[in-house]
């Protein structure tokens, strides 16, 4: 029977948990603390964003866009009969319109190509109303190779850019570069800075692509970074570029917090020995302001491989301590608590009190300090491969892998209707609470003939919902049926020292198995207790 228990509590606990998780995202709780940048994120959103390929950044820019080979244009001519023409860029750059003869717009921009069109066409058909439109823009070959998933030649157009090519082809290997990227046009060399267009916005860096590049992609170079820590937005590490400056790293970095202390901006430098570190401190107050609006600032310098800069906190700064109150209130949001005085009950109340379709005792508190713990035990076995871990490691890995980290006990209506209550705890930085939505329904599982959700009805007892489940089922323990609340609380059913509510769970174990083995030898037992005591009683007749 102790068994059978907990096995249906684990069952309950299960289930009540699941139910939860389908009404909240838990990346919405107030447990994801930003960690410092890699360029791992910065690959993963550059292979997210390989649904861009093809699509248009805005309207093609006629004085940047070059064209060629493939491209198509509708000339409209209004005279003294309309006509429209159309014509396609041959592979030699010429465009060869009908009635009007050649045109060579090899290398020439969009507006060019434009002008050339309208007076060529002009002298021919002596008309003022002539328009020129770029109907359909070429596709072409781009080669991508280096540390690539594949490499390979790919089809592109001219306004996609080298990460849309790069994606064509499955994306980065692990260990790759995103700003010694080298594209390759005849006889030049463009270098791409995929870190810089993604964390600055310098289009610049990521190039539209053009017929006959070649993109590759070094591996990641190590050995030669820089590094940004302490009161800046984004914490990062990224390979050296030369000419980078400490201005273009702290843009990298998203700029400055409010708590960030420019009076004294450490550089930490390795002289050319190796071995001794220079200190390099710089007063950057004035950058706070300007930092996006002038082109050049105080005290900025160009930055070497291996520097670490570092902004520390203002003297005396106190961030400020909040929780998130998510779903059935009446204003959910973020609220400022302070440590030590702000209560359960309290932040409820700030949060307007509970709304009529909140599901009070089902609310939970999950504390994102007990999230963020380590277990040092569960972190080596997740190493080990089960086969090879003992039955006491296998009992702890498979009871610490399913817990809920962070989730709190706590009974929310008691701690809202009794602030006294030992349930109305002082909360923390960083607390979510999560008020989930009324459910009107009992569940009930296990041995009844029809088990699932049968309507919350506030004059029944368990024997009324179980008789709408369709009774109990074969081998039913009827005896053993328990009521299980939201927060794990279990109940004889057949005591009634409990009041159904919404939520809860009605189950209905099995008997246990009785085994003919079992009966075999219970019946010897008997029988040889009887045998004994026909024997005693035979023993005393004949001594009387």
């Amino acid at each position: 029977m102790k068994y059978k228990k907990i096995f249906s509590f684990l069952f309950i606990l299960i289930f009540n948990l699941t139910l939860l998780s389908a009404q909240f995202d838990e990346e919405v709780v107030t447990g994801g603390a930003e960690s410092a940048q890699d360029t791992s994120k910065v690959k993963q959103l550059l292979e997210n964003s390989s649904m861009t390929g093809g699509l248009l950044d805005g309207a093609i820019d006629p004085k940047e866009y070059i064209v060629g080979p493939g491209d198509e244009f509708i000339i409209n001519i209004v005279s003294s009969r309309s006509e429209q023409v159309k014509a396609t860029i041959l592979p030699d750059g010429r465009l060869l319109i009908r009635n009007v003869g050649v045109i060579d717009l090899q290398n020439k921009t969009l507006e060019e190509s434009y002008k050339l069109i309208e007076t060529k066409v002009r002298n021919v058909y002596n008309s003022k109303e002539i328009s020129v439109i770029l109907s359909n823009i070429r596709r072409f070959k781009v080669t991508v190779s280096g540390q690539t998933f594949t490499q390979a030649t790919v089809a592109a157009t001219s306004t996609e850019r080298v990460n849309e090519v790069i994606n064509k082809v499955g994306g980065f290997e692990r260990k790759s570069s995103l700003r010694n990227i080298r594209l390759l046009r005849k006889d030049s060399i463009i270098k791409v800075d995929l870190i810089k267009f993604f964390n600055i916005g310098d289009k610049s860096a990521n190039p539209y692509v053009s017929g006959g590049d070649q993109i590759i992609v070094p591996p990641y170079n190590n050995k030669s970074t820089i590094e940004i820590n302490g009161e800046v937005p984004k914490k990062i590490e990224v390979e050296f570029i030369e000419g980078d400056s400490l201005s273009t790293l702290i843009k990298m970095s998203q700029g400055f917090l409010s708590s960030s202390d420019l009076t004294s901006v450490e550089i930490s430098r390795l002289e050319s020995n190796g071995v001794t570190v220079e200190k390099i401190y710089l007063d950057l107050t004035n950058w706070r302001e300007n930092l996006y609006k002038s082109s050049s600032l105080p005290n900025d310098m160009e930055l070497r491989p291996g520097d670490r800069v570092y902004v520390k906190k203002k003297e005396n700064w106190t961030t400020p301590s909040y929780v998130k109150v998510l779903g059935e209130v009446k204003y959910p949001g973020k609220y400022t608590i302070e440590l030590g005085k702000t209560r359960i009950s309290d932040i409820i109340a700030r949060a307007g009190g509970f709304d009529d379709n909140a599901y009070e005792s089902a609310s939970i508190l999950i504390r994102q300090k007990e999230m963020e713990r380590t277990d040092a035990e569960l972190e080596r076995l997740k190493t080990i491969d089960r086969s090879e871990m003992t039955k006491s490691e296998l009992k702890y890995f498979a009871a610490r892998i399913s817990e809920k980290k962070g989730l709190m006990a706590i009974n929310f209506k008691k701690a809202v209707d009794d602030p006294s209550s030992v349930d109305n705890i002082l909360l923390q930085n960083k607390d979510s609470i999560i008020v989930p939505e009324s459910i009107d329904f009992i569940n009930i599982q296990g041995r009844v003939n029809n088990p699932g959700n049968v309507q919350y009805n506030k004059d029944f007892d368990y024997l009324d919902y179980v008789a709408l489940a369709g009774g109990f089922g074969y081998r039913a323990d009827i005896d053993e049926t328990f009521v299980t609340k939201s927060k794990g609380e279990q109940f004889l059913a057949e005591d009634y020292n409990y009041v159904l509510e919404p939520g809860d769970t009605i189950l209905v174990p099995p008997e246990e198995e009785v085994t003919f083995f079992e009966i075999f030898t219970t019946a010897l037992t008997i029988a040889a207790q009887l045998v004994t005591v026909v024997g005693v009683i035979i023993t005393l007749v004949r001594l009387k």
